[in-house]
């Protein structure tokens, strides 16, 4: 009979420590989101755009800024280009006389997806958040 009781016992010490411990991990689950996206979230300020893979900081003679709002014209000799907009501190691809006009159809950079980018392979364009 002692040996019952015991086993009863340790049967509700299993479902406190149950209990505690999805608690503990529910607890740690929001702490992390919460650290993740309002603490560590970078401000995304900056932009950066590569052309054959170089850094381009200016497009005729305008210095690109993110909160400055404006449409840029980024082409070559060839006659390839893309029209970038700048409006309200979001950047897209507006308008690519590529063939499949991928970039335009990206729509605006979004900040709140990591590494998200927007890419013109045929104009060897990227534009991404620094």
């Amino acid at each position: 009979m002692l040996i019952g009781k015991r086993e009863k016992i340790s049967e509700e010490k299993a479902k406190r420590l149950e209990i505690i411990m999805i608690i503990v991990i529910i607890v740690f689950a929001i702490v992390s989101y919460v650290v993740s996206h309002y603490i560590l979230k970078s401000d995304k300020n900056n932009i950066a755009i590569f052309v054959d893979g170089k850094k381009i900081t200016q497009i005729d003679g305008h210095h690109i800024d993110i909160r400055i709002n404006g449409r840029y014209t980024v082409g070559d000799v060839n006659g390839d280009y893309n029209i970038i907009e700048i409006k309200d501190r979001k950047i897209s691809c507006v308008k690519a006389n590529c063939p499949d006009e991928i970039c335009v159809k990206h729509g605006y950079l979004r900040d709140d997806i990591d590494n998200d980018m927007i890419i013109c392979a045929p104009h060897r364009l990227t534009i991404m958040y620094e």
